[in-house]
């Protein structure tokens, strides 16, 4: 029985520092940082814990916190935010949980732009809104004073005005408020 005993008490002691390295190394261990790049420059970084919002290689933009970032690939638990209304109406934001995503990084399709300079120009609604409002204007004050809309007068100011408000479609027709990653874009994981 005695050495039972000590066998026992020998080996708790083995074992106790042993599992406690163990343990140590899986609480503590590092993971992989996710980075966004332009050519060779990185321009955002995502580490454990992180929120992301991307697009999915299926073109369905998904949004999740990062759980871990490791050998190209990541696990995320997919969330879903909703403005829902209060007892009194005013929003909230409602955040739903959907579960688990593992994915590799060239899953990702496209980024949310960040940087919005000039944008109500580049995205045309400057140029339909502008245009849009002259239209109206003019139609509304021909009418108010009985005159013709479409005289020779009129003609050449609503035909300016239609031609900046197709270039308004066309610009907002063009214009992409994400990145599409390929060529100059990619997403890429480093191990630290």
């Amino acid at each position: 029985m005695f050495w039972h005993t000590l066998s026992y008490r020998a080996m708790k002691k083995l074992l106790t520092p042993i599992l406690f390295i163990f343990i140590s190394q899986i609480a503590f261990s590092q993971s992989d940082l996710l980075v966004l790049k332009q050519r060779n420059q990185i321009i955002q970084t995502w580490v454990p814990g992180s929120f992301i919002d991307f697009q999915f290689s299926s073109k369905q933009w998904i949004q999740g916190i990062i759980k871990t970032v490791r050998n190209d690939s990541i696990l995320m638990e997919i969330i879903i935010l909703h403005q829902v209304p209060t007892q009194l109406g005013f929003l909230k934001i409602d955040t739903a949980r959907m579960g688990p995503l593992k994915l590799h990084v060239k899953e990702i399709y496209g980024m949310p732009k960040r940087q919005f300079s000039s944008g109500i120009i580049s995205n045309g609604a400057l140029f339909q809104l502008g245009s849009g409002a002259y239209i109206f204007l003019n139609v509304f004050n021909s009418l108010i004073h009985k005159e013709p809309v479409f005289s020779a007068k009129n003609s050449t100011g609503l035909g300016i005005a239609a031609g900046i408000f197709v270039l308004g479609k066309i610009l907002a027709s063009t214009h992409k408020t994400y990145i599409t990653l390929g060529g100059k874009y990619k997403m890429e994981t480093i191990h630290i």
